[in-house]
C-alpha cells in the first residue's frame, strides 16, 4: 500500500519529500495532526536504516514540527509483529499531551 502510494498510484498529497522520505496524512489519524514519513525505499522495519537515513528522519522530524508548531508532538514507530503495514514508516502525531495513550 505504502509502495503505492510513494508511486503516486494511489492519490495523495504529500505534505513533504525528501531523497529518502515522504510524508502524507494518515487515513486514519489518531491525533490532530497525524502524518506518516514513510521511506522511499521499500524496508521491512528499523533494522534496515543506516545512520544517514536516521538523521534524514530526524530533519524530517524538525521541520514537521517547525510547519506544524503543535503545542506537543510524539514520534511513534511499531516494528515485527507490532506493524499493521510491513512498511518502514514513523507517525507524527501532533497536538498531543502528555496524558495520552497509545
Amino acid at each position: 500500500m505504502f509502495c503505492k502510494t510513494i508511486r503516486q498510484e494511489i492519490p495523495g498529497n504529500f505534505e513533504m519529500e525528501t531523497e529518502n522520505l515522504v510524508v502524507f496524512k494518515d487515513i486514519n489519524p489518531k491525533a490532530p495532526i497525524h502524518l506518516l514519513i514513510v521511506s522511499k525505499k521499500h524496508m521491512v522495519d528499523l533494522s534496515s536504516v543506516d545512520d544517514k537515513l536516521w538523521l534524514e528522519i530526524k530533519g524530517v522530524i524538525l521541520k514537521l514540527a517547525d510547519k506544524f508548531n503543535p503545542t506537543g508532538y510524539r514520534i511513534v514507530n511499531n516494528s515485527k509483529d507490532a506493524q499493521a503495514v510491513k512498511h518502514l514508516h514513523i507517525h507524527f502525531l501532533g497536538e498531543v499531551g502528555s496524558d495520552r495513550d497509545i
